[in-house]
């Protein structure tokens, strides 16, 4: 069954990527595709595909000839056929003779530019035009030269997504592309993207940021769909998919067409985002009832991980990821679903496709962070004495947040899960990073008071009062229902870092 234009976008840049670093790996100098003259020669070379035809197959050896010509690389072509394909395998004396390993006919293999225009492709379109300098304090050169600067603060991006939505300045994102290579300017519209795409949800002091997310359908057959999203869905998927306690679920009313989701621009992202958080009807075009590749349009929280056995949650969240797209499906009245993703990444995804451009390959940075990460030990003693800290509070409950946010309760000294398990949680946030707040059961008729210690790069810090109320505010869930009345400094852990 055919897939939604966002699911085949996701398909042809894995599949682009993984060709090209393995072509990076052996260094090789010639690309090697092979393509199929029809339906019936792709199903011989693979019966068991399931999710991939050979019009999407086509689609994945184009782009990937067109990114790896760009890239300095020579494309080679081989043509199959299913009648001398099947002669082949015939004529192979091993019983174990596979389609994959058929060489092609000398005939059917073309190299250069002889074989781009197999593809439909043209070498003097592909060769890149000389990109404009980012000079000046425009607003387009500032963002070109943040791309392309090794330098540049992760965080500038959003300084200047912020600065060309207040000024609605989404022209000058042409500009901007004209002024970088296809790779940079795929990476800083992600960047743009994904922050014009959210919004702040909550009161003063306790907001959180909101993110557009799609999930994609591609209905089944042709009769003409109803545009509008039945009215029990916000709730169904709600239950379903999402933990109630920690995260929000805003669906938009009607169905959005995919097809245009790649002319949106940064400004009416933010205005769909705000939109939603307002309870109001997002300035986004609805579907026709003929269209068939729709998204339901939706603002979420992240989601948060919860305490438990690691493969109990996985099996859990397995479970409403099937029961989610069940759902879906059924609203959009049949069809294949796809799994929902931030519409931020769905917009890289089309964006990638469109410029021939595959996901970053891990960089020698990330290499040397990871690197970074393996050098940072976590100190047996120290997971000991914080271990020590909670059971000693007695009674009481703790938060662990960093990398999403555990609840804990603890009773006469024992937390309510397995010691191993939260001896690797305080490990992981000790090496990832993470604030542990602590609330021991407050005396009869007392307001509770909470402390809080720091955990990051192997260490624990114990946080002052007022650090330990900004810290909450920042990390914690809104309705986590043991927050204390207040804050006080936390006391020191019986651990010595100098004795090991």
């Amino acid at each position: 069954m055919p897939r939604s234009e966002i699911a085949e976008a996701n398909a042809i840049v894995a599949a682009v990527t993984n060709l090209l670093e393995i072509v990076q790996e052996e260094d090789e100098d010639d690309v090697l595709l092979r393509i199929y003259a029809d339906e019936e020669t792709f199903r011989l070379a693979h019966p068991d595909a399931e999710h991939i035809d050979n019009a999407l197959h086509a689609r994945i050896v184009r782009t990937a000839a067109r990114a790896a010509y760009r890239m300095g690389y020579d494309v080679t072509i081989v043509r199959l056929r299913a009648e001398p394909m099947r002669a082949w395998l015939g004529q192979q004396a091993s019983s174990d003779a596979r389609p994959e390993d058929y060489p092609g006919e000398p005939e059917d293999t073309l190299s250069g530019e002889a074989a781009l225009r197999a593809l439909g492709l043209n070498a003097a379109d592909l060769k890149e035009a000389p990109r404009k300098p980012a000079q000046g304090r425009t607003l387009a050169a500032r963002i070109a030269r943040w791309a392309t600067s090794s330098e540049a603060d992760e965080g500038l991006i959003g300084e200047l997504t912020e600065e060309l939505l207040s000024q609605r300045l989404d022209g000058a994102l042409g500009i901007v592309e004209k002024m970088l290579e296809p790779e940079d300017y795929a990476y800083t519209r992600h960047e743009i993207d994904l922050t014009a795409s959210a919004c702040m949800l909550g009161d003063k002091g306790r907001e959180r940021e909101a993110l557009l997310f799609v999930s994609p359908v591609l209905r089944d057959g042709d009769d003409p769909r109803a545009p509008d999203v039945p009215m029990e869905l916000q709730g169904r998927l709600t239950g379903i998919a999402l933990d109630p306690s920690f995260v929000e679920l805003i669906l938009a009313p009607y169905w959005i067409p995919t097809a245009s989701l790649a002319r949106l621009k940064p400004s009416e992202l933010r205005e769909a985002a705000e939109a939603l958080a307002n309870g109001l009807e997002p300035p986004i075009q609805r579907a026709s009832p003929a269209d068939r590749d729709v998204c339901l349009l939706g603002l979420t929280l992240p989601m948060v991980s919860r305490s438990g056995d690691d493969d109990d949650e996985e099996d859990a969240a397995g479970d409403r990821l099937d029961a989610w797209l069940a759902v879906v499906a059924d609203a959009a009245g049949g069809g294949r679903a796809e799994p929902p993703l931030s519409l931020g990444r769905a917009l890289d995804l089309l964006r990638r496709v469109k410029l021939a451009v595959p996901d970053d390959p891990v960089g020698e940075d990330e290499e040397e962070d990871e690197s970074d990460d393996e050098d940072t030990e976590v100190s047996e003693a120290l997971v000991d004495a914080l271990m020590a800290h909670l059971r000693g509070i007695g009674d009481g409950s703790v938060l662990l947040t960093g990398d999403g946010a555990v609840a804990i309760r603890i009773a006469d000294g024992t937390p309510d899960i397995a010691p191993d398990e939260l001896r690797q949680l305080l490990a992981d946030a000790l090496l990832d990073g993470g604030v542990l707040f602590v609330v021991p059961a407050a005396q009869s008729g007392a307001a509770s008071r909470g402390h809080a210690f720091l955990l990051e790069d192997g260490e624990a810090e114990g946080l002052s009062a007022a650090d330990a109320a900004a810290a909450f505010q920042d990390e914690a869930p809104e309705d986590w229902t043991a927050a204390p009345a207040g804050w006080g400094d936390a006391p020191p852990l019986d651990y010595d870092p100098a004795v090991q």
